[in-house]
């Protein structure tokens, strides 16, 4: 009797002690599911919209930390951007569209420098050749509209003073009344002509002057915003702002 009432007491002993493990990992794995979950929220990116510049990782170094914010923010921006995308509309998701382009380049030419910083001959060659002519080009656009104007005003040809249709009495010649063409050349198109080609020309001249400046000026601006969310620079005063794109440049 008195082993088995030591049995029992055994068997009870153990019976506590496998009930407190279990608790104890119950416990610890609501932890770890805690933890889990916080990593997942501080991963999503709403995460630095509501919270800021609150730190995401207690166990690392405030440099280490602000460092790996940094891009972090960054990263989940660019990560979020088919959700973004989806909830665009109109002129929105265009927006939505280049911008991704844009800071897809921007990448680019990082990498390209990061991967022949110790070779800046090489680099410069590499980023003309992939970046500068294109956009030299598409720089180059509107100044077309300069060939008719500089036509006309014969720096191509030679100077003309007469449409084919002119019809001035003071162009002719005094002998026979026909027209004096060695004094007033004619060119062989009338004046009706010209005006319309002129106009339209104008109109093309104007338009690409528009559309490559804000071009630039949109690259610029989406930029200055790639290096916002790099910088974790979200809100900033006009001074602020003025003093921080000063920074990039110079």
């Amino acid at each position: 009797m008195y082993t088995y009432g030591r049995t029992i007491e055994d068997q009870n002993k153990r019976g506590i002690r496998l009930n407190i493990c279990f608790k104890r990992y119950l416990a610890e794995y609501e932890g770890e599911a805690e933890i889990d979950k916080t990593g997942l929220y501080k991963n999503s990116p709403y995460y630095f919209e509501n919270n800021g510049t609150s730190n995401y990782d207690e166990y690392l170094s405030i440099y280490r930390n602000m460092k790996n914010r940094d891009s972090k923010k960054l990263k989940l921006y660019k990560t979020a951007y088919k959700h973004r995308y989806s909830k665009k509309k109109g002129l929105s998701k265009l927006d939505c569209f280049y911008e991704k382009k844009i800071f897809d380049k921007i990448d680019d030419i990082g990498k390209l420098a990061e991967k022949l910083q110790n070779n800046k001959k090489l680099l410069k060659k590499k980023f003309y050749n992939k970046f500068g002519i294109r956009f030299i080009l598409f720089s180059l656009v509107p100044f077309f509209g300069l060939i008719i104007p500089l036509v006309h005003y014969g720096y191509f040809v030679p100077n003309f003073k007469c449409y084919s249709d002119c019809s001035d009495s003071s162009h002719n010649t005094s002998s026979d009344g026909s027209h004096n063409n060695e004094d007033y050349p004619k060119v062989p198109i009338n004046e009706g002509t010209w005006d319309a080609i002129y106009i339209v020309n104008s109109v093309l001249y104007c338009v690409t002057a528009f559309i490559v400046l804000s071009t630039i000026i949109y690259i610029f601006i989406k930029f200055i915003k790639y290096q916002r969310l790099k910088a974790c620079r979200s809100k900033m005063s006009i001074k602020e702002y003025c003093k921080f794109c000063k920074s990039l440049f110079i």
